[in-house]
């Protein structure tokens, strides 16, 4: 469930499988108002599928590098946002647009557009567009986040038009991702796997394959059992005795595995350091439900990031 990402997520409460409520992201640690740990359910895909059909709903699309087969699908919380992780591959200034790798996604961009560089949260159009142009001529791909409002409903699934009102530059690359609400329009049915179905967003067809994992977030309430996926704000962390501790209480069990090295930390012993010094520290992995109350999850994958 897991990837580099610079951005905290938000996730979904669901009771049973059809009950959306909103979640909002942490202020970190050190502040009075993290959110319980998020817990992920897997599910099928005549689940998801059956989630759809429930009506709008917003979900998050994470892509392998260099094409368009999901990874991971989750079903995210209502954050009033629609947003493209992606490098770019060319800009026209004239036109005020970017065309983005993932899937050759063109946004566009205009008065009502805010630009941030990695240094500023507010630069002007021609510096940002000299920005994007200066690293394409270099030879690079640039990575961006394009956001958007969210619409009154689902787009249709072959309307490819996206108007950004936030185009942020980012300073390393980042999972290619899409968020965007969906309903059950936009998830097509495939007469001859694979893939086993086409999740169709902006036009672009989302391959969804045996390999791409489906799961329902569930903050608070009740506990999924088994295998999980979770996320949360880190309060603590024992080097020695090899756990981190979510705020909300849940204790993730690391053992032996390998912090995922796309993370900003490592070891424990630099995760204990990192939250001892005040930094607000994430975690985001899978692992196995020990137990319920109080919550502890023996760790399977784990990445540990530093919220900038």
């Amino acid at each position: 469930m897991y990837k580099p990402a610079k951005h905290s997520l938000t996730t979904l409460a669901l009771a049973g499988s059809a009950l959306l409520a909103a979640c909002g992201d942490s202020t970190g640690p050190s502040g009075g108002n993290n959110p319980p740990t998020q817990l992920g359910q897997v599910i099928s895909l005549s689940q998801f599928d059956s989630t759809l059909g429930t009506g709008t709903t917003r979900i998050e699309i994470k892509l392998l590098p260099g094409g368009l087969e999901a990874r991971e699908v989750h079903v995210e919380s209502d954050d009033q946002e629609e947003k493209f992780v992606s490098t770019v591959a060319a800009i026209d200034p004239v036109a005020g647009t970017v065309t983005l790798d993932l899937g050759g996604m063109v946004i566009s961009y205009g008065s009502g557009t805010r630009f941030r560089t990695p240094s500023d949260s507010r630069v002007s159009r021609s510096e940002w567009e000299a920005a994007i142009a200066s690293a394409l001529g270099a030879g690079q791909h640039p990575p961006i986040e394009a956001r958007r409002s969210a619409p009154g409903s689902a787009q249709a699934p072959t309307d490819a038009s996206f108007t950004a009102n936030d185009l942020r530059l980012e300073d390393q690359t980042d999972e290619p991702k899409i968020e965007v609400y969906v309903d059950s329009d936009n998830l097509e049915t495939v007469a001859s796997p694979p893939p086993l179905a086409i999740l169709r967003v902006f036009n672009i067809p989302v391959e969804i394959t045996s390999n791409t994992e489906l799961s329902l977030t569930n903050p608070g309430g009740g506990i999924p059992t088994g295998s999980v996926e979770f996320e949360g704000v880190v309060t603590a962390a024992d080097a020695a005795g090899g756990t981190i501790t979510l705020a909300g209480g849940a204790v993730i069990t690391v053992g032996s595995v390998t912090l995922d090295p796309l993370g900003d930390l490592f070891t424990l012993a630099s995760v204990e350091a990192a939250v001892g010094a005040g930094q607000a520290v994430r975690a985001e992995g899978r692992g196995t439900v020990t137990s319920a109350s109080p919550l502890a999850i023996t760790a399977t994958a784990i990445k540990v990031e530093v919220d900038n």
